[in-house]
């Protein structure tokens, strides 16, 4: 009597529950692939979300001009405040472009906040207020949990506060420290640029009116990268 071909039960069984526990396998590896990958990429975004608000901060620092503004209340605010106030930094910087050629000024008055969850660049459209005037906030990076600003002087020795006008002797670099839950603390250091005194007449400081600008939308670069001019060449010392 001839035996028949093929496989027991027990030996079907076996077989199956090894591929089951290959596939298995196979379904977790490109699982944590895809998560790595996933991973990644939001690391990078993050990266370069950081890369750019160090940017936009060199460049803001580093065309900063000697011009006070008026509050609300037509009180005087300095050419540069640092951690006094409302904002840790706030100053007026110049070369906001204006491809349009539209009837305002190339000043524009910044300031930099952290809200408690995220760091803020804060933004008037024209540079002494009115009661209405209502700035402009621009949330740059969220996963903040602190910013920090310092002035470096020519000794190397640190200075917390200062309100400077315009001929008051500035300290010769800011440093700007940004704490974040993933990549810790990071600092930057932007030098100053020298005293330029500030001239009303035959520039754009004297096209600010709340006439001009209070319909005007300020450039689409200018949320993350303005294009600036600064009024010397200022020398990055930091790193990230």
């Amino acid at each position: 009597m001839t035996r028949a071909l093929g496989f027991t039960l027990l030996e079907v069984l076996i077989a199956m529950t090894i591929f089951s526990i290959l596939g298995l396998a196979s379904n977790q590896m490109l699982r944590s692939v895809s998560s790595i990958e996933r991973q990644m990429e939001e690391r990078t975004d993050e990266y370069r979300t950081l890369v750019r608000v160090f940017k936009m901060l060199d460049r803001d620092v580093s065309a900063l001009v000697y011009r006070g503004v008026r509050d609300e209340f037509g009180d005087p605010i300095a050419a540069v405040s640092v951690n006094q106030g409302l904002y840790p930094l706030e100053f007026t910087r110049g070369g906001w472009r204006n491809p349009l050629k539209l009837p305002r000024s190339q000043l524009q008055r910044v300031a930099y906040q952290y809200n408690g969850e995220a760091l803020q660049r804060v933004v008037w459209l024209i540079l002494d207020r009115a009661q209405d005037t209502k700035p402009r906030v621009q949330t740059l990076m969220t996963g903040v949990t602190d910013f920090k600003v310092s002035l470096i002087n020519a000794d190397g020795s640190r200075q917390e506060v200062i309100t400077a006008e315009d001929g008051d002797e500035l300290p010769v670099g800011v440093e700007l420290t940004i704490s974040t839950e993933l990549w810790g603390d990071l600092t930057r250091r932007v030098n100053l640029p020298e005293y330029v005194p500030f001239l009303t007449q035959g520039s754009a400081g004297a096209l600010d009116s709340e006439d001009n600008l209070n319909d005007i939308e300020p450039d689409q670069d200018d949320e993350f990268e303005p294009a600036l001019q600064p009024l010397s060449p200022s020398v990055l010392d930091g790193v990230l």
